[in-house]
């Protein structure tokens, strides 16, 4: 895990997909008061060939987003619920409505699940805000009958406090 102690900034690369945070911490500027919930502020789906790349932007007032290596106990064991703290809910518009689709790992399909880092907050504030960018790789889509996707996404910290649900706009697959 690499972090940096600037104010400004913060990335890493996690398995399981690759995952960069980025944080703006809120330093000598006059404190910010924000809910101790995280929040996602933004999403965008960013796409190239068959790869593609979610950003998100997230800010979380009380400073506990992300998971360290360790954290595999507990809520964030492998296979808890919470082992992950980043949703990207994978859905194809079906039939006249938006249809998630359940991807089970038993039959090999991995669900858009991942572990964002710890980047944390020094000083007294201990608010962030930050992007999150997770690239979707190799493919970014699932084959099906089906042409049009998007990402229901939304993010956990680790009090267990789940975030606001955002949408990507809708996409034609390749």
């Amino acid at each position: 895990m690499h972090t940096r102690n600037k104010p400004a900034s913060g990335g890493v690369l996690v398995p399981l997909g690759l995952v960069a945070v980025t944080l703006v911490f809120i330093g000598c500027e006059p404190p910010v008061s924000l809910p101790p919930e995280p929040k996602l502020t933004s999403i965008e789906l960013l796409i190239s060939g068959e790869s593609g790349a979610l950003l998100l932007g997230f800010e979380d007032g009380d400073g506990n987003f992300g998971l360290e290596q360790p954290d595999t106990t507990g809520a964030f064991c492998p296979g808890c619920p919470y082992h992950h703290n980043v949703f990207c809910d994978y859905q194809e518009w079906r039939d006249g409505e938006w249809t998630s689709i359940e991807l089970d790992p038993d039959l090999g399909q991995v669900p858009f699940h991942y572990r964002a880092p710890l980047v944390a907050p020094t000083g007294q504030n201990k608010a962030q805000r930050g992007t999150i960018t997770v690239n979707l790789e190799p493919r970014y889509y699932l084959t099906s009958a089906w042409d049009t996707l998007r990402f229901a996404v939304h993010i956990v910290d680790r009090d267990l406090q789940v975030s606001n649900m955002l949408y990507t706009a809708s996409v034609t697959k390749p």
